[in-house]
């Protein structure tokens, strides 16, 4: 990553930052979008419900296949039922880049297929603990987290994108630096306990 000392100097330009185009004019470096894509702790899920309100839920997530995956309770949770019944879904992923030069984001829209496969399921209910529960060392540990987790409720939530999109906003100052930033907003807070009241 670049020195924060050495990074470009940012340039605000009014009438350029007004007319930007979103969707193409400050894309995401490939090995940077490689790295949020995947490695990103969570995303926020967008779907319609059957009043016509969209509901955005943050998930957490999975990348098999080259698909972004996610787990969900069918009886409990209405999303998967208005899934079925509406697959019209998109999916933002970005870091936490509390500097502006620093922030990213992925946002998908497409469509939703909902499958209960069992030998399909376990795949995914596998990769979410082995993504977000690494403090599970020991098999027995593991294998009581994953009956918690592949239940017979559960169903998978797949993404197929129909348009992709993704801002760098450091490109957006003409300050752009390589890389991804996780875990910049504890940073701030770090820093907010020692400025004076």
């Amino acid at each position: 990553m670049t020195n924060e000392t050495a990074a470009p100097r940012v340039v605000f330009d009014p009438t350029k930052l007004e007319q930007l185009n979103v969707s193409k004019d400050y894309p995401m470096e490939p090995a940077d979008f490689k790295r949020l894509f995947t490695y990103n702790s969570y995303c926020e899920m967008a779907h319609v419900d059957k009043r016509g309100y969209p509901i955005v839920t943050p998930m957490f997530y999975v990348i098999h296949d080259g698909f972004v995956q996610m787990s969900s309770i069918q009886k409990h949770r209405h999303k998967v039922h208005h899934l079925i019944e509406n697959p019209k879904i998109s999916v933002s992923i970005h870091n936490d880049g509390c500097n502006l030069r620093h922030q990213k984001a992925i946002l998908m829209i497409g469509h939703a297929e909902v499958y209960t496969d069992d030998a399909a399921m376990r795949e995914i209910h596998w990769a979410i603990i082995d993504k977000y529960w690494t403090e599970l060392k020991g098999k027995e540990e593991r294998e009581a987290a994953f009956a918690a987790v592949h239940t017979p409720l559960r169903a998978i939530i797949k993404v197929h994108p129909e348009k992709l999109m993704t801002w760098d906003f450091g490109k957006m100052v003409q300050a752009y630096d390589p890389g991804v930033w996780f875990g910049e907003a504890h940073k701030l807070e770090e820093a907010a306990k020692t400025r004076p009241l």
